[in-house]
């Protein structure tokens, strides 16, 4: 009898276990038969990608004992990340704007003399990189972006005790996403409606799992990096033609196909490459290390100056 007590509770366990297995894919529609809907997969490690048309959102997954799955996106804590390092030949302080968008209010300053908008309101293109170079000495870096549901500004200001060559980073609300939920019930998710659940879930192919496995990992530990590496052009996310593997060992590439140095933060190859001088972007022969300053948001009062850093427009 207490043979058939124990046989019937490991059964039991594995009933619950199998009804309520989390790990594997889900397919949400979007109602729209053009954009292919939203591909959802949660890896057995809590990671999570949601893969849609043109983006892919990463994070961590949990569940409670309700079924109530948690979703925290892997997004920067703030709009934007500052990167800096010391240049002695640079005369003034040089900046560079990655990934600023023209229906985005930014602007930039410092304490002493307020801020101005980054993008005149005429912005309907910007070139690569978008690039400033500015006479004068930043006694620190003070940024915002006027969001429309923010009861007051907030601005974000970058102490800068010793560079003079930046790169500013932005990151839009729509990748800066807030933590939400969607319930299991039957081997679907729900999410807001009810009526439209997900498919139901099915396992993680072995091409999935190699193709989004490790790059989901990266992602979520990428957010905000330390530093980054750019060579003069501002090629940032490459080693090369094509774009970086996301099975490099970007520590171990370095040391082993480049000389350091400390003082200046410079990488210079071992063996460097002929490049032709209309390709600076995938000229990797030098390369610059840029350390993150770290971001202290406030609620301050800055002077505001109409005129825009750029005034960029293109023809139809």
């Amino acid at each position: 009898m207490k043979k058939i007590t124990i046989c019937f509770f490991l059964l039991s366990l594995f009933i619950i276990n199998a009804q309520t297995k989390v790990a594997g894919t889900y397919h949400v529609s979007s109602g729209n038969p053009d954009d292919g809907g939203y591909h959802w997969m949660l890896f057995e490690n809590h990671n999570f990608a949601m893969v849609t048309f043109g983006q892919i959102i990463a994070g961590k997954w949990s569940i409670d004992d309700k079924n109530v799955i948690s979703f925290t996106p892997s997004t920067p804590k703030f709009p934007f990340d500052v990167y800096g390092r010391y240049d002695s030949a640079l005369k003034g302080t040089k900046i560079m704007f990655d990934n600023f968008d023209i229906n985005a209010k930014t602007y930039i300053g410092d304490t002493d003399q307020g801020v101005q908008p980054i993008l005149g309101e005429n912005a309907n293109c910007l070139p690569y990189p978008l690039l400033k170079e500015f006479n004068k000495d930043f006694k620190d870096l003070v940024l915002s972006v006027t969001m429309f549901d923010q009861t007051k500004e907030t601005f974000y200001v970058a102490e800068n005790k010793k560079y003079n060559d930046f790169i500013i980073m932005y990151y839009s609300s729509a990748t800066r996403l807030r933590p939400f939920i969607a319930r299991l019930k039957g081997g679907q998710l729900y999410f807001r409606d009810d009526n439209r659940p997900s498919s139901p879930r099915k396992d993680i192919s072995p091409k999935e799992l190699k193709e989004m496995g490790k790059f989901v990992s990266e992602g979520v530990s990428a957010v905000s990096k330390e530093f980054i590496i750019s060579n003069k052009a501002y090629n940032i996310e490459s080693y090369g033609p094509g774009e970086r593997s996301a099975d490099l060992d970007e520590e171990a590439y370095l040391k082993y196909n480049y000389n350091y140095n400390d003082a200046k933060e410079i990488y210079t190859a071992k063996e460097p490459n002929a490049v032709s001088e209309d390709n600076a972007y995938h000229d990797l022969n030098t390369l610059y290390k840029y350390r993150r300053i770290e971001l202290k948001p406030n609620q301050n009062s800055y002077k505001k100056i109409e005129k825009s850093i750029f005034n960029i427009t293109c023809k139809d």
